[in-house]
């Protein structure tokens, strides 16, 4: 049967097994009927404070297709996300396209919700245990207090046990989030006597089964024989958990299956028959049942399988299309390399690999390119199809999807993922399977996707070197070691550069580098610190105008500080070279610093001389006194902690011990293992900890006396260490 129309599904990863049961629920479901489903993620679903890294929003960027694409009806996962920010961000998405859209876990005033029955499969769990194994005293550990699944699992717990004349106590029941620390704790309390032991624990799901029983053994309480426990899922790790694991099977998948029935009601107005999923217990010899088949292995012999080829994709990839597309010189050779290591995922239908139109950007203008969202037409980059190759490398409708899904063709699940670099959106691939249950988006996949942005980043930087160099050599003005601009070439240049930055409102700096000693152990590293620099600024004018000696400028804006610009740089060639070279002595560089104003140019030799006797005199100065500087960081640190609140400027204190700030940092951690700006924090803190607790100073003068100047930056800095405001701390400590 061809498919006859595309569903959405918005899903934040599918890694585990509740997720692979879920889309394998949908997709079935979605077959039965005739449609394909696009699944739409961002392949990490993160909970740190990482919302606004330039990786997560490349990620996330995917979620934007879903108000451009044809699409029939679109399931949206949100209970499954764990950051409210993205939540809201896809529903504004989901406002933005007049599809039918359903809600999962979460209600919003303008799309329709639905919720998994949780009930019934509590309560027979709960009713197996009082009914086959007598067991009459119980506890549940459930999810998220006031959450609904953990209220209606709650509910399926007590009417068992109020059916069967057992009385449950508010004591009885404990909220363990889903996760692993507080049954571990109840594990550890049980075995303790601090709770009277029941004979059997119901928990709302494996990972908190799993995690007690793993605490009751350690603690000498066997399982079942002392005490029973179930848990609900039917995940993977129930199956190779010791014993195995009493629990429910199939409400994932069966919860995939009812969503595609109530979106397909939603989009024709007809009812549709389920598939034959059921929802059941899956015994083991948690609860007391005497399991003597072998199945309970079956699953870790399959899960010790999969990781040991998802380990050769990962060293397959890395070694290999990393490296091959790093030296792609065009987009043909990029494809080719594609084409030929796509074998690895020799389970899915086909793949498509599909850029924005405007991938390249401008090779004038490098800082300009896309961000956010997609462009109106896809590239076609590569179609590839296990026996034969899709004609590609054409531009299409965004809308649309792919093109593959507008040929007649029968049902698939398709997984559409982002292509990004920093902070760069380059297009998406799509992996198209007939059977959901063989997907696999792991840690290949992820570096298989890496592994082509960053070709696509590194051929757009390599076409950039090659326009502008093709500009540069009508001057001859290129270094003919490192094909940087020479000091003709930079001085050529110079002048309409820095008009340029004076224009859009940039101060022009120029920073001058050097460096000592002049080896890496046999290697003189002025090539290779060359290459550095072109690849990190190779869209600023950099040159090397003399042996051992560089020249970059860089716009800097009127609020920045162009020591910690320079620094940074610096720091980038320093991790650089450590990435290539084993040894930690890498060479201490030195700087020279100076603004360029427009009515300078005419003297710019001049300045550029004069900076160069400034950087050297440096160099000698430092060379001279490249003594052990032990004492005196343990001086400063002394200082520091006697004198928090005194401005200490890590700068300033460089500059008095005559050598560079990065160098100073770094022999500062070596000796304490923490950095100066994290010491100084840590000793304000302790200052602070001792004012709150032996005096009745106001917090904001406890502020002021450690060196904090806004009171509001003293209260979240002093949580943020300790974990506690500064008024509780004083509660607590008084």
């Amino acid at each position: 049967m061809d498919a006859i129309g595309k569903i959405g599904l918005i899903v934040p990863e599918i890694n585990s097994s509740l997720d692979h049961e879920f889309v394998n629920g949908v997709y079935e479901q979605a077959k039965a009927l005739g449609y394909d489903v696009i699944v739409y993620t961002g392949i990490f679903n993160s909970i740190r404070e990482l919302r606004f890294d330039s990786y997560i929003a490349g990620l996330e960027n995917i979620y934007t297709l879903i108000c451009t694409q044809k699409l029939d009806g679109i399931i949206y996962a949100a209970e499954r996300f764990h950051t409210d920010e993205i939540i809201e961000k896809i529903f504004d998405y989901l406002g933005q396209t007049d599809t039918p859209c359903l809600v999962l876990g979460r209600e919003h005033e303008k799309f329709t919700s639905m919720e998994a029955e949780e009930f019934s499969a509590m309560y027979n769990i709960t009713s197996h245990l009082i009914k086959k194994h007598n067991y009459r005293k119980l506890y549940c550990i459930t999810g998220v207090p006031k959450h609904k699944s953990s209220i209606e699992r709650i509910r399926g717990f007590t009417e068992a046990c109020a059916d069967s004349g057992i009385e449950i106590q508010e004591s009885d029941i404990f909220y363990g989030y889903f996760w692993k620390d507080i049954p571990e704790q109840i594990g550890r309390d049980i075995a303790e006597n601090r709770l009277k032991r029941p004979d059997a624990v119901v928990c709302a799901n494996d990972v908190m089964a799993v995690s007690l029983i793993k605490s009751l053994t350690e603690n000498g309480i066997r399982v079942p024989e002392d005490i029973a426990v179930t848990g609900f899922d039917g995940s993977w790790d129930s199956i190779i958990c010791k014993p195995s694991l009493t629990t429910v099977q199939g409400r994932d998948k069966q919860f995939g299956a009812d969503c595609v029935c109530r979106l397909y009601g939603m989009i024709t107005g007809n009812i549709c028959k389920n598939i034959d999923i059921r929802q059941s217990i899956r015994y083991g010899k948690s609860c007391g049942c005497s399991v003597t088949d072998n199945g309970e292995f079956s699953l870790e012999e399959y899960v010790r399988d999969m990781m040991q080829k998802n380990i050769e994709k990962h060293t397959f990839i890395a070694t290999d299309i990393i490296h091959r597309i790093s030296k792609a010189s065009s987009l043909n050779e990029i494809s080719d390399n594609i084409d030929e290591i796509s074998h690895i995922f020799c389970e899915a239908d086909w793949i498509d690999v599909c850029l924005c139109e405007d991938w390249q950007a401008d090779v004038n203008n490098p800082d300009n390119f896309r961000q956010y969202g997609y462009s109106e037409n896809m590239y076609l980059l590569l179609s590839k199809r296990f026996g034969d190759n899709e004609e590609s490398q054409y531009l299409y409708p965004t809308k649309d999807i792919l093109p593959s899904l507008n040929k007649p063709h029968e049902p698939h699940f398709i997984v559409v993922t982002s292509l990004h670099c920093d902070g760069q959106i380059f297009g998406y691939a799509a992996m198209a399977y007939k059977d959901s249950r063989i997907i696999n988006i792991e840690e290949s996949y992820v570096c298989w996707c890496d592994a082509i942005s960053n070709g696509l980043k590194t051929l757009q930087k390599r076409l950039y070197i090659e326009n502008f160099n093709s500009q540069l050599e009508k001057f001859g003005t290129a270094d003919p070691v490192t094909g940087m601009l020479n000091k003709r070439g930079f001085l050529v240049h110079l002048s309409e550069i820095v008009n340029r930055y004076i224009q859009k409102g940039k101060r022009p700096v120029l920073i001058l580098i050097t460096y000592f000693p002049y080896k890496i152990g046999a290697v003189e590293p002025s090539s290779i610190i060359g290459d550095i620099i072109m690849n990190h600024c190779y869209h600023h004018l950099c040159a090397k105008i003399r042996e051992r000696v560089f020249a970059i400028v860089l716009p800097i804006g009127n609020n920045d500080n162009e020591i910690e610009t320079a620094e940074e740089l610096v720091a980038l060639i320093e991790t650089s070279l450590r990435e290539r070279f084993t040894t930690e002595q890498n060479p201490e560089f030195v700087m020279n610093i100076s603004e360029i104003a427009a009515a300078e140019i005419s003297a710019a030799e001049n300045i550029l001389n004069n900076g160069v006797v400034r950087l050297l005199d440096k160099v000698k100065a430092m060379e001279s006194n490249f003594v052990d500087y032990k004492e005196q960081i343990y001086r400063l640190r002394r200082n520091i902690i006697s004198n928090p609140q005194l401005e200490w400027d890590i700068q300033q204190l460089a500059d008095k011990m005559c050598i560079s700030r990065s160098h100073l940092q770094r022999l500062y951690k070596q000796l304490f293992s923490i950095s100066i700006k994290d010491d100084i924090i840590s000793a304000r803190i302790k200052r602070a900890m001792q004012l709150l607790s032996h005096t009745d100073m106001r917090v904001q003068e406890i502020a002021l006396q450690c060196g904090y100047h806004n009171e509001n930056h003293f209260m979240r800095q002093f949580k943020e260490k300790t974990g506690i405001t500064a008024s509780h701390y004083r509660k607590q400590n008084r």
